[in-house]
């Protein structure tokens, strides 16, 4: 009753009652991924967490950029594309969703969306990732409160 799930869901509600961006479902990007104009992913989690496993595609971003910066080294990437960010659960990437997506519309991306659940639902969904190596069944290092809403592989 209190599983992986549950718990991940009641974190993403509260993300999506504090920050007003639009979201995407992992089956969509999942869908988006396949087609012939993949989106634009931001992962936006630490350095280590990213190394350990990332969704296939994705730049990292540290989650501290801020829209200086983020139109200087993106701003030709996003423009024509649809573009989605996530980190773990939704937090850190709609924080930065929200310092971003004015730079993101005026270079002239199609889309701005956040990963609804992040990282841990694309994972706990059994969607692939990868590290440097290849593909993987790991995914980051957590601490005992957010680590609770991964469904571990075995």
């Amino acid at each position: 009753m209190f599983g992986p799930d549950w718990l991940l869901e009641g974190a993403i509600v509260v993300i999506e009652r504090t920050h007003r961006v639009e979201t995407l479902a992992t089956a969509d990007l999942a869908a988006l991924l396949a087609g012939l104009e993949p989106p634009l992913l931001f992962d936006v989690r630490s350095a280590s967490e990213f190394e350990k496993s990332r969704i296939a595609t994705a730049v990292r971003l540290d989650p501290q950029t801020g829209p200086d910066e983020f139109e200087a080294r993106y701003s030709s990437l996003v423009a024509g594309r649809d573009t989605v960010f996530y980190c773990s659960v939704g937090q850190r990437s709609s924080e930065l969703l929200e310092r971003v997506e004015g730079v993101c519309r005026k270079a002239g991306a199609r889309s701005c969306r956040n990963l609804r659940g992040g990282i841990f639902r694309w994972y706990n969904e059994g969607r692939p990732v990868v590290d440097a190596s290849g593909p993987t069944d790991d995914i980051h290092g957590y601490d005992p409160v957010w680590g609770v809403m991964v469904e571990r592989r075995r």
